[in-house]
């Protein structure tokens, strides 16, 4: 394993120099003869001469100056166009689909500006230990492979796999993803194909949403009980840090929930009782609650100091209500623990396994309900909570481990207000009819 290492860390580079350099060979030459087999001849020898060497080095090696190594997906997908050229002769255009190439670019502008330190964020340093890159990878992957979106699936597995065997001499999962040389062909290729489109729907479906954030909460727990179980610092202090990737993915959850409702509220005003407005608006209250406690308020982004009465009462000593301390009969008590813990579990047990089950069968139930506004869950919506807490409680083995919890919860919850199983009653072009299922939802 170690020989094959070794080769690879000096063979894959010089072979991506040299694909690199027949490629814009070929591309010249095809400007001056439509000759096919000219330029398949020329894309062999350019490329074969870059690797022989002269005296003490190839051209392929003085070349890996300018174009780097290239990344396991960029020899994938230039192999790919290089084979195109040879036995068909068709063009990259039809080899990498434009929405790919974009794909290429917008990850480029999110992560070699703060590669270079022009952001107050590092997103390259996620790379060298890949505890959240890793986990979004794997989402990502499985819901390439769900959905028949082969070439995407074929690369993140490359690259992971590259990542694993150390098929570089990087030790950043980044450099196995993505590179400058694979940006600059990616743009290119979209200017070239500005008219085509991208054929990207948007927004995406139910059934997208839905798939793709399942894939995410499994994948996220998957590493949360591997981590917890053998690396318990780097789930504490990494995974699940304050202000690290699962809060904030948290706190964006809460606000897409909270914009949501806020949206119906605002459709719905004058065709829906005050009732039912007035439930949906404190729903939204209740998800910018959410968010701003998981973030303090914005208190660390801001550098705001904690006001006396926090300092003394909140167990994290910063501005938030759920870790104030109380006391109740003589002892102190987290708000965190009796509110957000204990009475949050018996709300979700009623709201489950006696509301769910009694608005699905009892038509005064189904009407209470409607009118109150309450989005009731889906039968994934209702497995899924309860995987979470038993992942959770069960395998994760951490005093942390409540934040995979609101994380995770936090995306089912979501996804029962978006996508509830009652959705009908959302419909501003439908009116409201007692004892009314929308059975077709399920």
């Amino acid at each position: 394993m170690e020989a094959l290492t070794n080769f690879t860390t000096v063979a894959l580079p010089l072979i991506g120099a040299s694909l690199v350099t027949a490629l814009a060979a070929g591309w010249f030459v095809r400007r001056v003869t439509q000759n096919q087999t000219v330029v398949r001849a020329a894309l062999v020898i350019v490329f074969v001469a870059c690797l022989v060497p002269f005296g003490d080095l190839s051209a392929a090696e003085y070349i890996r100056v300018l174009t780097g190594d290239l990344s396991p997906v960029s020899l994938v997908l230039f192999s790919m166009i290089a084979y195109a050229r040879l036995v068909s002769a068709e063009t990259e255009d039809s080899v990498i689909a434009p929405s790919l190439a974009a794909a290429i670019v917008v990850i480029a502008l999110l992560l070699f500006p703060t590669a270079m330190g022009l952001t107050l964020f590092d997103m390259y340093e996620y790379g060298y230990y890949p505890i959240v890159l890793a986990p979004l990878g794997l989402a990502l992957f499985a819901g390439c492979v769900w959905f028949g979106i082969h070439l995407p699936a074929i690369l993140i597995a490359v690259a992971f796999t590259g990542f694993v065997l150390g098929v570089l001499e990087s030790d950043n999962l980044w450099d196995y993803l993505i590179d400058p040389v694979i940006t600059v062909y990616a743009i290119g290729h979209l200017v070239r194909n500005r008219g085509a489109g991208l054929s990207i729907k948007w927004p995406p479906s139910q059934e997208h949403v839905e798939t793709n954030c399942a894939f995410l909460i499994a994948s996220f727990l998957l590493f949360a009980v591997f981590l917890a179980s053998n690396n318990p610092d780097s789930f504490r202090y990494e995974f699940t840090v304050e202000d690290g990737f699962i809060e904030w993915v948290t706190v964006v959850i809460l606000l897409v929930a909270m914009v949501v409702c806020a949206r119906r509220v605002y459709t719905l005003w004058g065709k829906r009782p005050p009732l039912f407005l007035g439930v949906t608006g404190l729903l939204a209250a209740f998800c910018l609650f959410g968010a701003g406690e998981e973030i303090s308020w914005g208190q660390r982004i801001l550098g705001l100091e904690t006001p006396e009465y926090f300092m003394e009462r909140n167990a994290q000593g910063e501005i938030g209500l759920h870790n104030l301390v109380v006391e109740i009969n003589g002892e102190e008590v987290k708000l965190n623990k009796l509110i957000f813990g204990t009475g949050l579990a018996i709300a979700m047990l009623i709201y489950l396994f006696i509301a769910t089950p009694l608005y699905r069968t009892k038509p005064l139930v189904t009407n209470f309900f409607h009118q109150i506004a309450a989005p009731m869950p889906r039968n994934y919506q209702v497995v899924g909570y309860l995987a979470i807490v038993a992942t959770v409680e069960l395998l994760v083995d951490s005093s942390k481990r409540g934040e995979m919890t609101e994380f995770a919860g936090a995306t089912m919850f979501a996804l029962n207000i978006i996508y509830p199983y009652n959705p009908h009653i959302f419909d501003p072009n439908l009116e409201l009819k007692p004892g009314h299922q929308d059975n077709k939802s399920e």
